[in-house]
């Protein structure tokens, strides 16, 4: 069993710096995204690869961030770790969210297990991200690193440690930053705050 899973968010993308809600759409990173990130790798932030299993969502924005802090080495693709899919809310800025009836209720917490019109489910979601969780804990390496998608991450972190936050997006790392989780015996035990 994996003994350290280490969670990085990938930098920065249009989307991010627009304050766009997106997932399904695969952007890229920016400049300055990609910038951001090979700072903080060179900063010796981010894990070393090594002998660790090392995997993607295979999203683009999770693959150039990959790139960018471990070059071109073999890694996995976690299909279930790709991020929510937000139906008609995709690529929408926070006040196009809002003037709607669901997203406004949504934004306000008024349905916090809010299922996206034409999107994923709240509940599907979870599901699809505990079987992608489930691929990186019976990983029988020492170390695990996934450059994964914020909601994703958020996600893993609220099934593992379940009684630490109120609000699932507040376990939300900032683009290129992300977790240490250390599991003993297969169950999470702590984590520490990375990048």
């Amino acid at each position: 069993m994996a003994r350290n899973i280490f969670l990085i968010r990938h930098g920065n993308t249009e989307g991010t710096e627009k304050k766009l809600f997106y997932g399904s759409t695969d952007l890229s990173l920016t400049e300055k995204g990609r910038q951001e990130v090979a700072e903080k790798s060179a900063k010796g932030l981010y894990p070393e690869a090594g002998q660790a299993s090392l995997y993607t969502s295979g999203m683009l924005r999770t693959e150039q961030t990959f790139e960018t802090i471990y070059g071109n080495r073999e890694h996995g693709k976690i299909p279930d770790l790709r991020e929510i899919e937000i139906g008609i809310f995709e690529m929408k800025t926070f006040e196009e969210v809002m003037a709607t009836p669901y997203g406004s209720r949504w934004l306000k917490g008024e349905m916090p297990e809010f299922d996206f019109p034409g999107g994923d489910s709240y509940q599907g979601f979870f599901d699809r991200v505990n079987r992608g969780l489930q691929t990186l804990v019976e990983d029988e390496s020492d170390r695990v690193i996934a450059v994964l998608h914020g909601a994703v991450i958020s996600a893993v972190m609220d099934i593992l440690f379940p009684a630490e936050k109120t609000n699932l997006f507040d376990w939300t790392p900032s683009p290129g930053s992300g977790y240490e989780i250390r599991l003993e015996d297969g169950k999470a035990k702590s984590y520490q705050v990375i990048g």
